[in-house]
């Protein structure tokens, strides 16, 4: 159920985010089209398939890593460059690497927060929330995913003419 929901916010963080670029960049509202949903697919086949690949892994301490890296780090990371694709938002570099690790390191924190929550409030036991080391981990995975997908997904941002 907590990985459903997971799904489900990196679904709507897209939607979301596929409107905020565009309006805070070029005070312009950007038009949902096929090419949306099929993003908002390639986003939930990608979060499940981490999900299954983190489940195969037998050093549970490492596939918690693991998934914090390529799910909170890496596919959040995705899904800005997505939202900025679909969009059509010219930006330079420099402001959507800075932009999105700003945004994906919200949504770790989000995260933590929910899990901090659902374990010491509503009697949920996640699988490696036992100290504060796991919350401090977890946000170092994603900020290692974050690096990563930087690398990755930067160099293809549509950028904004240089203005002399």
């Amino acid at each position: 159920m907590y990985l459903l929901a997971i799904t489900l916010g990196l679904c709507i963080s897209y939607f979301i985010l596929f409107f905020l670029f565009l309006f805070f960049f070029e005070h312009r509202i950007a038009k949902v089209t096929k090419k949306s949903f099929l993003f908002a697919a390639v986003v939930t086949f990608l979060s499940f398939t981490g999900y299954l690949a983190g489940f195969h892994i037998s050093d549970l301490e490492f596939a918690n890593r693991l998934q914090h890296a390529f799910g909170g780090g890496f596919l959040a990371f995705l899904i800005c460059f997505l939202a900025t694709k679909d969009s059509g938002v010219k930006i330079s570099k420099f402001q959507f690497f800075i932009f999105s690790a700003l945004i994906v390191t919200a949504l770790g924190v989000i995260n933590e927060s929910m899990e901090y929550v659902l374990q010491n409030y509503f009697g949920f036991t996640l699988m490696f929330a036992d100290s504060i080391n796991d919350t401090w981990l977890d946000l170092v995975s994603n900020t290692v995913g974050i690096a990563i997908a930087g690398v990755c997904f930067t160099p293809f941002v549509n950028t904004r003419p240089v203005a002399l």
